[in-house]
């Protein structure tokens, strides 16, 4: 299983720690931008431990 590059979140359904949930997840940004739009829903690029800076 590799990892998505992005991971779309709703920010209309929250978790009981009021964190907004993943809906979906994909390599195609153009793909994920089609089918989700709008106020709810936000598209976060995945980016592994490796590639963050510093903590």
């Amino acid at each position: 299983m590799s990892i998505p590059k992005y991971v779309v979140f709703n920010t209309n359904k929250l978790d009981r720690h009021n964190r907004a949930l993943p809906t979906d997840q994909g390599d195609d940004l153009n793909e994920l931008l089609n089918a989700y739009h709008g106020k709810a829903y936000q598209i976060m690029k995945v980016r592994t431990i490796t590639d963050r800076e510093e903590w």
